[in-house]
C-alpha cells in the first residue's frame, strides 16, 4: 500500500471518526459490497447461497461505485458469496481501483488457480482456514482445502498481504495452534471470530456441548498468544472482548447506553444494492437502496443492535470507540 493511498484512507476515517463523535450526517468510510450471494461452497455457517441469487450488471455495480465515492468511503471490501464465480468480477476491481478504493477481496479461493489475474489491484486478500484439511472439509464441503494453500502461496509471493479467517466453534487450540505455524510458514496472518447467530446471513448454532466459559478461556489463549507475537491480525482489544463475553449464544443486543458506528463509520451492500447498517442487520432492519436513495439523508441512525462481538463488525466499531490506539495498530497490521 502506498503512501499516498495510506494518506488518502487514514483522511477518510477520520473524517468519518469526526462525523460519528459530533453526531453529524453519516460519513462511511468503509463499505462491504456482495457482488453475489452465489458459492461454489457450502458451509455449515453461512447462509448466503440460500439467498437471492441475482447480481447487479456491471453498469449499475459503476453506479454504486460512484454513489459509494460521493459518500466519503475509501475503503471497499468485495465479498460474497464467492466473488470468483463473477465472470466481470475482475472488471469489478477495475471500477473499484479506477475510483482509489483501498480493495479488499474475501474468497474461499478454491477457484484461484484459474483467474489468478482477478487479484492484480487487490490490496489485501481474506480468505478462510478452519484448521487442518479434515477440519476445514468437515465445516465446508469435500475439495473446500483443495488449491487454498497453494493459492495463499502464490500470493504472498506476489506482495499480496493474506488474512486467514478461522470461525471458532469450540474450544480446539490444537488446530489453532497448526494455523498458526502454517501462517508463519508461508507469510501470512490469522484472524479468529466467533460462530454468529441470529441473522439473515448466518445458519447453524454452537454445539450444545460447548459452554461460554471454555470459549471464553480459548480466547484468553489466543491473546496471550498475539502477545507473544504469533501473527494474529485480530486486534488485542477485539480478543479481550471475546474473552470476557458472556453468553456466545447470543452475538449481538441492544444496550441503550451504548453507541454503535455501524451505518456511521461502515455499512454493507448486498447484490441488490441494497444497503444496511452492517452484514448483521441484514433482515434485521429495512434497507436504503443506494441506487435509489442517499444514505446520508436517508439512515435514520438507529440499529438494531449496539453491542456485538461479530468479527468484522466489533474491529470496526473499536476502531470508532478507542481510535487512537485502535488505528496505531491497525495501522502496524496494513503495514
Amino acid at each position: 500500500m502506498g503512501t499516498v493511498d495510506l494518506a488518502r484512507l487514514g483522511l477518510s476515517y477520520g473524517m468519518s471518526l469526526v462525523a460519528f463523535h459530533g453526531g453529524r450526517e453519516p460519513r462511511p468510510f468503509s463499505a462491504a459490497f456482495a457482488v453475489t450471494n452465489r458459492c461454489n461452497l457450502r458451509c455449515a455457517y453461512c447462509n448466503t447461497p440460500f439467498l437471492d441469487p441475482t447480481d447487479l450488471p456491471l453498469p449499475r455495480v459503476s453506479e454504486l461505485f460512484d454513489r459509494l465515492k460521493q459518500m466519503g468511503v475509501s475503503r471497499l471490501g468485495l465479498v460474497g458469496g464467492e466473488p470468483l464465480v463473477r465472470k466481470d468480477i475482475r472488471e469489478i476491481v477495475s471500477l473499484a481501483k479506477e475510483r482509489h478504493f483501498f480493495v479488499t477481496f474475501n474468497s474461499n479461493l478454491v477457484l484461484y488457480r484459474r483467474r489468478p489475474e482477478v487479484f492484480d489491484d487487490v490490496d489485501l486478500v481474506f480468505t478462510s482456514l478452519d484448521g487442518d484439511e479434515e477440519a476445514h472439509c468437515a465445516e465446508r464441503g469435500a475439495h473446500a482445502y483443495d488449491g487454498v494453500l497453494d493459492a495463499i502461496e502464490a500470493l504472498t509471493s506476489r506482495g499480496k498481504p493474506v488474512v486467514a479467517i478461522q470461525v471458532v466453534q469450540k474450544p480446539d487450540i490444537e488446530q489453532t495452534e497448526g494455523l498458526l505455524q502454517l501462517a508463519e510458514r508461508l507469510g501470512f496472518q490469522m484472524h479468529f471470530q466467533p460462530q454468529c447467530v441470529d441473522t439473515a446471513i448466518v445458519r447453524g448454532a454452537l454445539p450444545e456441548s460447548v459452554t461460554s466459559e471454555a470459549l471464553r478461556d480459548h480466547w484468553a489463549a489466543l491473546l496471550e498468544r498475539k502477545r507473544a507475537g504469533r501473527p494474529i491480525a485480530s486486534s488485542a482489544r477485539y480478543l479481550a472482548v471475546q474473552s470476557r463475553w458472556r453468553d456466545f449464544r447470543v452475538s449481538a443486543m441492544l444496550d441503550p447506553s451504548a453507541r454503535c458506528a455501524a451505518g456511521r463509520g461502515f455499512l454493507y451492500i448486498d447484490p441488490l444494492g441494497d444497503a444496511y447498517p452492517c452484514a448483521f442487520t441484514k433482515g434485521k432492519t429495512e434497507p436504503i437502496n443506494l441506487l435509489e436513495q442517499d444514505w446520508r439523508r436517508a439512515f435514520t441512525g438507529a440499529t438494531p443492535c449496539t453491542v456485538c462481538n461479530v468479527g468484522p463488525m466489533l474491529e470496526f466499531n473499536l476502531l470508532f470507540q478507542n481510535p487512537l490506539s485502535a488505528s496505531l495498530e491497525a495501522l502496524r497490521r496494513i503495514r
